[in-house]
């Protein structure tokens, strides 16, 4: 009998466009600022899709505070090298989107909580029921590969390991944690704790941190991208950061 993650891999090979969903329990952990710009990196650096017009690249929100797209939709349209999208409650959309020929990958904002059946023993499915639960299993059963953020403190670290044990694992998802926020003004005290823990529990994990920038905190305001930031030593930094996160997901099995 076949595995359910080659299970998965097998089908996920079978079935177009790479899904990659971030996604995390823990509210607050940055999943909006890490889809976009993560989609503004990997969208500048693929090349154009068969009819040279719409992005191969298209990142979208299944959270109902949108704010992947109130972001996304400020930036100047010339500007993206992404398109996006929000399911709007659609759940058949993100899986026919998986299929059009000219998208090649697909990057999903998760909403910033579950709906958690807090009853449900460790052989059920917790995700409950209700709007963000539909959601999220329609868009888990077409992912290839998540992205999970933790914020380098304490309070994460459950939250992590339950997205990680109870939603991923028993779906034989792939994935891939990335310590998110870190202030390197801080020290190296909490980024060296939370990646002890991560090794700790066998998680894989991107060797870079995303580091904690004011750009990044005003960045949907003024409509920007990661790749439009204007040139600074810290916006250097801040692009390097995501490039680095594109190359770990791109070497996560599938």
């Amino acid at each position: 009998m076949m595995s359910a993650a080659l299970q998965h891999a097998a089908d996920a090979q079978a079935r177009g466009a790479i899904v990659d969903a971030v996604i995390s329990q823990k509210g607050g952990v940055g999943k909006s600022t890490i889809t976009v710009n993560l989609a503004a990196v990997v969208g500048e650096n693929t090349r154009p899709n068969a009819e040279g017009e719409d992005s191969p690249v298209v990142a979208a929100g299944i959270d109902p505070q949108g704010s992947m797209e109130k972001w996304a939709d400020r930036v100047a349209e010339e500007r993206l090298s992404f398109d996006y999208l929000s399911t709007q409650g659609n759940n058949d959309l993100l899986p026919k989107l998986k299929q059009d020929p000219l998208v090649r990958r697909i990057i999903v904002d998760c909403p910033g909580f579950m709906d958690v059946d807090p009853n449900a023993t460790r052989s059920k499915d917790p995700l409950g029921h209700g709007a963000a639960a539909d959601a999220l299993r329609a868009l888990l059963a077409i992912t290839d590969r998540a992205i999970v953020p933790m914020n380098p403190e304490w309070l994460t670290y459950d939250p992590t390991e339950y997205t990680i044990e109870r939603v991923l694992r028993p779906r034989g998802i792939p994935f891939l944690i990335v310590v998110n926020r870190w202030d390197a003004r801080d020290g190296d005290e909490d980024l060296l704790k939370v990646n002890a823990w991560i090794d700790k529990h066998g998680y894989p994990r991107a060797p870079q941190p995303i580091r904690k920038y004011k750009i990044h905190t005003n960045a949907a305001e003024k409509g920007l991208v990661v790749t439009q930031y204007q040139p600074s030593g810290t916006a250097l930094r801040a692009k390097e950061d995501f490039y680095k996160l594109a190359l770990a997901v791109d070497g996560v099995s599938i």
